[in-house]
């Protein structure tokens, strides 16, 4: 019974000996693959990069074509960064090839659904595909998170939502004027039969035909656009989006003085009084007036 019991031991210590080296076996070549898969990983990425960097050079150079190969060349070496989806973006935005600019800031967006790029990007894009309404939700959230990332290009991501709303109202405005054409041919189709049915006097007839020119001279007058004197540049009269006021109280767009100043001296282009950079400053009032013109007028956006 204990050569039986001594024998049964012996095994059982080898197999928990061997069991060990083979966890640590394990464990040591788990690291080892760990350690492979790091440095595979760091190669791509540094590949990538040298491809990003050339296809940066390319972009500056204005070699389209070329730095949109070596941004491909960038995803395929590591797909998951998602700039290299926005800066070929940006090179099919150069090339207005729409289409293709959605396509690669969506994959951005995958990757970082913050990205301000890719929303921007992708916002401009579906304006020109044809979809203002989506264009402008993406512009929207591109404004949101440039006020929180503090982007350098929010200035332009707002011009761009104007001219969101802009087309948005265009759209609008078509479908308007041709339904009020075809309600306009309905009513003088109508009182032309009742007529002819003899259904209205001589007297009901011209009636209902001035009613309906009053009518619709009315309509005409009200549609039409007109941007109020006072929210315009004395210079250009043009709708200001950045309006300063002078000591003279006389209001401007700011470019534009400011290019005056450069230009032609520093004097008032109106009053010929003195008058520097130092000298202006903001109106707050009617740059409020304008915004709230624009929103109700998105028709005026670079009018």
């Amino acid at each position: 019974m204990g050569n039986t019991g001594g024998s049964s031991d012996a095994p059982a210590g080898s197999f928990y000996l061997y069991s060990g080296r083979n966890v640590a076996t394990t464990q040591s070549s788990e690291a080892k693959n760990d350690d492979y898969a790091w440095e595979r990983r760091q190669r791509r990425i540094k590949e990538a990069e040298h491809f990003r960097n050339l296809g940066n050079e390319s972009f500056k150079r204005g070699f389209l074509e070329s730095a949109i190969d070596y941004y491909s060349k960038a995803i395929d070496s590591f797909p998951d960064n998602f700039e290299y989806y926005t800066n070929r973006a940006l090179c099919y935005k150069k090339q207005e090839k729409w289409q293709e600019v959605a396509n690669d800031v969506r994959v951005a967006l995958n990757l970082d659904e913050d990205s301000v790029k890719a929303h921007y990007y992708l916002g401009q894009a579906l304006i020109h595909l044809g979809e203002p309404t989506e264009g402008l939700k993406k512009l929207t959230k591109a404004k949101t998170l440039s006020e929180h990332y503090k982007v350098p290009y929010i200035d332009e991501i707002d011009n761009e939502i104007h001219k969101a709303k802009k087309a948005i109202w265009l759209n609008e405005d078509a479908k308007m004027v041709e339904e009020l054409h075809s309600f306009k041919n309905y009513i003088e189709s109508t009182i032309e039969r009742d007529r002819e049915a003899g259904l209205l006097t001589v007297d009901d007839y011209d009636q209902r035909i001035s009613q309906y020119n009053k009518t619709f001279d009315y309509i005409e007058r009200a549609r039409q656009r007109k941007i109020p004197n006072h929210l315009c540049c004395t210079i250009s009269m043009c709708l200001m989006k950045d309006p300063v006021i002078s000591p003279s109280g006389i209001t401007y767009e700011r470019k534009l003085l400011e290019q005056h100043f450069k230009c032609n001296g520093e004097f008032e282009p109106v009053t010929r009084e003195p008058c520097s950079l130092k000298n202006i400053y903001p109106n707050y009032a009617v740059k409020e007036a304008i915004d709230l013109f624009l929103k109700e007028n998105p028709w005026a956006y670079d009018e």
